[in-house]
Parts: structure tokens; sequence; C-alpha cells
């Protein structure tokens, strides 16, 4: 059943528009957002959908001691789970941490947080919060829902009323969806003084750096509170190769189906740096290639697929599998 801020998006939105479409929910939910509990830290990644409202507060009552929310590599996605994780991890007391990139939705979830930070996870250039409006399932934006949700004046609460509503105007009312106001680490991150850059989406580079620079910084505009860094604690070291088998030794690789050997060939060809997870069963793998976090990416796609605790077969050109794992 949708919450007020829901049914005022199908109301913006007409008869014409699918549910899906103007919630941007995933198709398929193993590409829900990912929920992991790390001692006193409660890791969220990936792509909103909707039900992250009623999962965070389970997590959180089942784990009383959590204190900090980490958001990871969140592209966004349901725009009123946004809304409400934020206002759920406020109530709460929560801190919150950005750990790689926090985009559209999970960007109002990270506002959320009674204080907060960035980790060092990733690099500074691949570590930033990212804010615009709300759009279509075509990426165009709602000037309608953006003001009938009140987009403009939560920022500046959330922010403890330190964002320039200016700026904020400006920001949500990019006309495209690819455009955002990047925010990255001011003391860690710095092209020619500036730490801030607005894109509009529709620029002839794809590099951020490029765009508009912003004098403020994330601290200035209060989307952080502190320059401290969090650590996440659970981003995994590149393990040694282990001496099980050659890279290449397709024989040996312990999956159950013809289809993970394909699968498994195509990632002997895909490019550095990679990763190739397993279940413990056998039954099911992932793997991810050409990004820094090749290792985590496989291993939380992995999980998702399987419900199980996956492992690395193989990190780059080394087996780091073996039988006891």
């Amino acid at each position: 059943m949708l919450d007020q801020r829901g049914q005022l998006l199908l109301a913006a939105l007409g008869r014409s528009v699918s549910l899906t479409a103007i919630l941007l929910i995933a198709p398929h939910a193993s590409l829900a957002m990912d929920i992991t509990i790390n001692g006193q830290r409660v890791i969220l990644s990936g792509r909103v959908v909707g039900n992250e409202p009623a999962r965070l507060a389970d997590a959180l009552s089942q784990v009383p001691g959590i204190d900090t929310v980490i958001l990871r590599n969140s592209p966004g996605g349901d725009a009123p789970a946004g809304y409400r994780v934020g206002e759920l991890i406020r109530v709460k007391g929560l801190r919150t941490a950005v750990s790689g990139y926090c985009y559209s939705s999970c960007s109002r979830m990270f506002l959320g947080g009674k204080t907060r930070y960035f980790t060092d996870d990733y690099p500074p250039e691949h570590t930033n919060i990212g804010f615009h409006g709300h759009y279509d399932s075509n990426g165009r934006l709602l000037p309608e829902l953006v003001h009938r949700l009140g987009l403009k004046n939560w920022i500046i609460h959330y922010s403890d009323g330190k964002a320039d509503p200016a700026l904020v105007e400006r920001w949500i009312n990019i006309p495209v969806s690819r455009g955002m106001t990047h925010f990255y680490h001011p003391r860690l991150l710095n092209r020619h003084g500036v730490s801030t850059f607005l894109c509009q989406g529709t620029e002839t580079t794809a590099e951020v750096f490029d765009c508009e620079p912003i004098p403020n910084t994330a601290l200035d505009l209060g989307v952080i509170t502190s320059l401290d860094i969090v650590k996440s604690n659970d981003i995994p070291e590149k393990p040694r190769a282990s001496g099980y088998a050659a890279i290449t030794d397709t024989r040996k690789v312990p999956l159950v189906s013809p289809a993970g050997q394909q699968e498994y060939q195509r990632f002997l060809n895909a490019r550095l740096p990679k990763a190739f997870a397993i279940s413990p069963d056998g039954r099911f793998w992932a793997w991810n290639a050409g990004a820094f976090d090749a290792m985590s990416a496989a291993l939380t796609r992995c999980r998702q697929r399987s419900q199980q605790t996956c492992s690395l077969y193989a990190v780059d050109d080394e087996v780091v599998w073996s039988p006891n794992n």
C-alpha cells in the first residue's frame, strides 16, 4: 500500500504511466538493494526498489546496537523509499556514511543521518553523493512532482538548514536524470580548489570534473557534518593465490552447471580488475570486471542470487579458492 508520497507520485503523473515506471522499481528481486549487517554497521548497496524502509526497520530491531548506516554504490531508484529511509534513520539517531557512490533516492537516505560522513573504502574520485530531482522512466524531469513532494524543503531541513536554497533549486530542476550535483570529500579530492560539481546531464563529456564547479563544499552545505572518515570494515583485501588450480583450468572450477562453466569462460576473457564468486553448493555464481570494486560487487551479486555466503574463486589472473574455503 502506498504512503502519501507514493499516492502523490501517482496523482502527479496520471494514468498513462505505470507504477513501475513512476517508482523506477527494478524488474527482478535479485536487483533489490542488498542489506547486510557487519557489527554495529548496516550496509545498504544497490538499487532502491521500495521495500527498504521495512527491511531496514527489521534489521534495526534485530540488532539494537547498530549505530551506522553505510550507503554503498547505489544509483537510487524508488522515490518514496528514499524519503522514508532517511526519515527512519533520523528518528533512530543513526549516522550515515557514503561508500563509493550514492545517487538520487540514496542521497535522501544519506541525508537522514544525524551525522554524515565519507568512508575511504574506494578512491576519493569514486566516492561521492549525487543529488537531483524526480524523473519519469525516460529520465525526464517531473517539476510538478518535485514541488508536490516538497523536495527542496526536505533537503534544506535534513541538511540542518545549511543547504543553499538557490543551489538546491538549481539541482532539483536539472532537466534530465543523468545530471546531478556531485559532492566529494573536500579534503581528499580537490580540482582547482573545488570538490563540488553540477552536471546538467547534457555535457559533451562524461567526466564529472569537467562540469560546472561549485565553490561550496559538502561540509559548507550540510551534506556532511564532519571531515572525519568512517571505516566500513567489510571491504575485502585481495586474497593470495591458493595454488588450487591454474586460472585457465575450467575442469576444476566447483560449479555444477554448464551455464556456470560458460560464464567462467567469459570471465577469463574479461579485462582487469575482475573477480569471480561462487556459492558453497556450486549452483550459483557471479562475476564483475573492469571496476575497482570487482571483488565486493561479485560477492554481493552472488549472495543476492543464492541467498548464501559466497566465496571468491578467482581474482584477476589467479585462483584464490581452495576446498577448505
